[in-house]
């Protein structure tokens, strides 16, 4: 992520941080959770009273700062409003770059087929699918959009033994698309989503932008980086 966005003339800054608190909020315990957000937006908002963007490449975290901690938890604070407003998810980001003529297109054949899954909570940001507009740029590189509803993992849900089963049944569909289409490579904004992706086929999942890292040719710039071992995996020469 810092790579593609440093290729694209950004200097990143990346602050203290740790948990947004989603997965207490999931998990009903709200005040452990309002104390987290608090304590992230603490850290975030001198940045964004600064005019500057605040980019997230996990679509869950991201949506918490953007909506889920103003509808869900109830806060409505300034410092709050002013991070959510400044608030972008990666692929969000990135296609605007494009969309303004902005965003570097130097991107070298990548000759891949790669199922790709939407996850719910970047769904939940209204914005299209943007992973798939930036990533139809780079030549060669074949995605296909699946239309499975939800993976089963529902953030902490599918980690929970005795929700095993059903995480498990609900991901199916999702897990035979994938391993219909006959890639030993998947792409899903979500982490959690991944780790499921993973667990459900033995195919490895990536985060879009680490296609595009490989398709700027960052990996070989940067030897031993982690989008030479996801190239190595999708069988394709690092």
């Amino acid at each position: 992520m810092v790579a593609v966005l440093e290729h694209n003339g950004f200097r990143v800054i990346v602050p203290q941080q740790d948990c947004c608190g989603l997965p207490l909020q999931s998990n009903g315990n709200f005040p452990a959770a309002r104390t987290y957000v608090r304590r992230l937006v603490d850290r975030l908002v001198p940045h964004a009273r600064a005019g500057l963007p605040i980019v997230s490449n996990s679509t869950s975290c991201g949506l918490m700062l953007k909506r889920e901690a103003h509808e869900i938890l109830g806060i409505q604070d300034e410092d709050l409003k002013i991070v959510s407003r400044s608030m972008y998810d990666l692929c969000e980001f990135l296609l605007q770059l494009h969309e303004r003529g902005a965003l570097r297109t130097d991107f070298s054949s990548l000759p891949l087929t790669v199922p790709y899954h939407a996850p719910c909570q970047q769904r939940g940001h209204g914005i299209g699918k943007p992973a798939l507009d930036l990533l139809a740029l780079v030549p060669d590189l074949h995605m296909i959009e699946l239309d499975a509803d939800c993976c089963g993992i529902a953030g902490t849900y599918g980690l929970k033994k005795e929700k095993y089963e059903i995480s498990m049944a609900v991901g199916k569909r999702l897990f035979d698309d994938i391993s219909a289409s006959g890639s030993n490579l998947a792409a899903c904004d979500s982490e959690t989503c991944r780790w499921q992706i993973v667990h459900g086929t033995g195919v490895a999942a990536v985060h879009p932008v680490e296609l595009l890292y490989r398709a700027y040719g960052l990996d070989r710039r940067n030897p031993g980086a982690p989008a030479a071992a996801v190239a190595q995996l999708a069988g394709v020469d690092a």
